[in-house]
């Protein structure tokens, strides 16, 4: 019989077991953790010494590496609540609490980091004079202290009093508990030892490979309404079958999420949106199941607009640092920040958005959204993570820590504004609301959101659900949006065109393709060229192994359909597309009588070759791509040794391979493809690195002021700058 039991639960996530000893290790910690181990039952209702708890892990063995491919390796908020919340392990006078603290097993400087975030997961901004610089008043700040601490108990723990740790910095033995012991084997590789058995647990994931989302959402086809409420998830950080609370609101053919909860990129994807296509969020606060997918957001080929009163941004912003190892300041790479104040109506290009403060452990902006017609105001309020009114009652206290009554009146009354569509939290318990707080509430609609609990039939009497995909139209566009993201693409493509030439372009139809469909084929004359308006495409190139996203804005079939020759790609929908099909012979007319045929071809060589790579392959306009062209300059290396490059600028090699090297010690060869010299882009200073080429190398230099704009350029340098100094770490152990 096996002593070890070791299962994959999902993609960068496994299970190890040790019956005998008590041993129940989550491996890997990436974003819905808790949901894929209930699904698989790892995770089950049963009781102790007649008291109820939930079964579940004990110890987090985490990743080595904080990010791959753009998403978060470790995030252990949602299992720790789980283990010291449901598991009772933190519970006084619980048959399930032992005195044994759950213990997070890694690299030091993971672990660490692990124990700031879930701190500032519990908190949020830790002491006055942090809100204070956030941008509040000395009487807000008191407020929210005084508020923060009554969710406390009176006292802001340390997350080391709640978890113990272990570090695994080295290749040797170290004892977990029991005779069992872990060693590391490689980066990401780990050796379970117990007894006679052993067994390798690889956290890596492969290129282009992501963590799996615990739930399948299939495909929604959606309009771009003038103002309208998409509803993306009603569930919680513990519902398996549904994403946790959010909304996507249309606006004026522009689109804002609300929150980035985990696997957001699947929510997107299945709606037909590209990341390039969201012109904002609004962030209510900073807990995971409504800020884990963020970083699919900095994916995109501009900054997107980051929206939330300034003590929320912040708040969001230092466990975004924690968790990426930036100071704050560099954040500001990957948003456009915006702070909203409180209390009032803040427009955004003709929205009008109110953030009111909310009760919770940690900053929190409910959100009330409204814009004029004839008819008087349109409205949506979007009401996450509150506090229901009896528990508010029992934090009233005028002359010590918890809340005021003015605070508790004011709140009330916040939560029950009249609007057209209201969407508000009844997760229960200390820190959620209740649908009961809402009874005499005057809204038109009343959609209850975030719970994993099946809604009752008095709930239902109360309020109505919104599955996924489902759209509340507000009012209703009376134009076809695609027309004008179809005009904005082509005057951003050919400048020098004449309007009359754009708009005879813009007279044909705009065509809708299925999911996984495919577009334009390999080895085939296409007779149309495609500007893709909505949603991602897959170009697929077997031959070379390359395989990358193209999202709206790009524009396929160009040269195989001006030269009727064969397509070297596929192109397939990834989710639902709309493009606009242009005729080969029309655009080859067009690209002939206005001179931009010299200016496409070469154009075309350089985006071929971007297109071709890892960094600039993906989830990049043509509007940017043509940016990234116009900056490039050819550059050849003559065969050299030891070359400490002077240049602030970022290199891409085109033909030949250099040899990276950290003081004598080999850090990477670079080979066709590959990136070199982009310290300077992240730290604006240069690397230490030296350079050797053994033979000539042709390379692509490109201007850092350029490349430090686009957000998915940068976070992949930034990734690929941690992983190198990982496996240089290690090396080095």
């Amino acid at each position: 019989m096996n002593k070890i039991k070791k299962i994959e639960v999902a993609k960068g996530l496994f299970w190890i077991e040790i019956a005998d000893i008590d041993v129940r290790i989550m491996c890997g910690a990436p974003a819905d953790s808790v949901k894929h181990l209930i699904k698989k039952g790892f995770i089950l209702s049963t009781e102790t010494g007649g008291a109820a708890h939930e079964s579940g892990p004990n110890m987090i063995l985490l990743s080595d590496i904080m990010m791959q491919n753009s998403q978060f390796s470790n995030l252990a908020e949602f299992p720790v609540l789980q283990m010291l919340y449901k598991q009772c392990m933190i519970i006084p006078n619980h048959p399930n609490n032992n005195g044994t603290k759950p213990l997070l097993i890694g690299d030091k400087e993971q672990v660490d980091i692990q124990l700031d975030y879930i701190y500032r997961g519990n908190y949020g901004l830790v002491t006055k004079e942090e809100l204070l610089a956030a941008g509040a008043t000395k009487e807000l700040a008191d407020e929210i202290m005084n508020m923060k601490l009554k969710f406390a108990f009176g006292k802001m723990v340390d997350s080391d009093k709640l978890l113990d740790r272990l570090y695994i910095d080295d290749f040797i033995d170290h004892e977990i508990k029991d005779g069992l012991i872990i060693k590391r084997v490689d980066i990401n590789i780990f050796e379970f030892t117990y007894k006679d058995e052993s067994v390798i647990v690889d956290l890596n994931l492969q290129p282009k490979e992501t963590y799996d989302a615990p739930y399948f959402l299939g495909n929604s086809n959606i309009n771009r309404e003038y103002f309208s409420i998409i509803h993306t998830g009603e569930g919680d950080g513990w519902d398996t079958n549904r994403p946790c609370m959010g909304s996507i609101i249309t606006f004026q053919g522009k689109i804002y999420l609300l929150d980035a909860g985990p696997n957001i990129t699947e929510t997107l994807k299945s709606l037909g949106i590209s990341v390039n296509e969201i012109d904002g969020i609004f962030m209510t606060h900073a807990h995971d199941d409504h800020f884990a997918g963020i970083t699919s957001l900095i994916q995109s080929d501009h900054k997107i607009n980051f929206y939330a009163s300034s003590i929320v941004r912040a708040s969001i912003f230092k466990k975004l640092s924690l968790l990426l190892t930036l100071v704050d300041k560099n954040i500001n790479n990957f948003f456009e920040v915006h702070d909203l104040e409180l209390d009032v109506w803040n427009e955004i290009d003709g929205l009008e958005v109110k953030p009111i403060l909310s009760p919770h452990p940690i900053e929190t902006n409910i959100y009330y959204f409204r814009t004029y017609t004839n008819s008087g105001y349109k409205s949506y309020a979007h009401l996450a993570d509150l506090t229901s009114f009896d528990t508010m009652k029992g934090m009233i206290s005028e002359d010590g820590i918890g809340i005021t009554q003015e605070f508790f009146d004011k709140t009330c009354n916040n939560y029950l504004m009249q609007v057209d569509i209201k969407k508000v939290d009844i997760g229960g318990g200390m820190i959620h609301g209740i649908v009961e707080d809402f009874v005499g509430d005057k809204s038109s609609q009343l959609v209850l959101s975030h719970t994993s609990q099946r809604l009752t039939d008095k709930q239902k009497q109360l309020g109505s659900s919104a599955p996924f995909g489902t759209i509340d139209i507000l009012i209703r566009a009376e134009q076809d949006f695609n027309y004008k993201y179809a005009s904005d693409y082509l005057s951003a493509y050919f400048p020098s065109a004449p309007q009359h030439a754009i708009k005879m372009l813009l007279n044909y139809k705009i065509k809708t393709f299925n999911p996984q469909s495919i577009i334009i084929k390999e080895n085939e004359i296409n007779k149309y060229i495609y500007i893709i308006l909505t949603g991602n495409v897959e170009m697929i190139q077997v031959k070379y192994d390359i395989y990358n996203t193209l999202s709206a804005g790009a524009m396929i079939g160009t040269i195989s359909g001006m030269l009727e020759i064969e397509s070297n790609e596929t192109y397939r929908a990834d989710g639902y597309i709309n493009a606009l099909e242009i005729p080969a012979a029309h655009f080859y007319y067009f690209i002939k009588q206005y001179g931009l045929a010299a200016n496409i071809e070469y154009t075309q060589d350089r985006l071929d070759f971007l297109q071709s790579t890892n960094l600039f392959g993906e989830f990049i306009s043509y509007k940017v791509l043509g940016e990234i062209i116009n900056s490039m300059r050819e550059i050849t290396f003559k065969s050299d040794k030891d070359i400490l490059l002077n240049s602030k600028n970022l290199f891409i090699i085109r033909s030949g391979s250099v040899k990276k090297y950290c003081h004598g010690e080999l850090v990477a060869t670079v080979g066709e493809g590959g990136f070199f010299n982009y310290s300077y882009i992240i730290f604006e200073e240069n690397d230490a690195l030296t350079y050797t080429f053994d033979e000539d190398v042709s390379a692509y230099e490109f201007d850092k002021d350029v490349i430090k704009k686009i957000p998915v350029v940068y976070s992949k340098l930034y990734e690929s700058y941690k992983k190198e100094k990982c496996s240089l770490k290690i090396a080095n152990v």
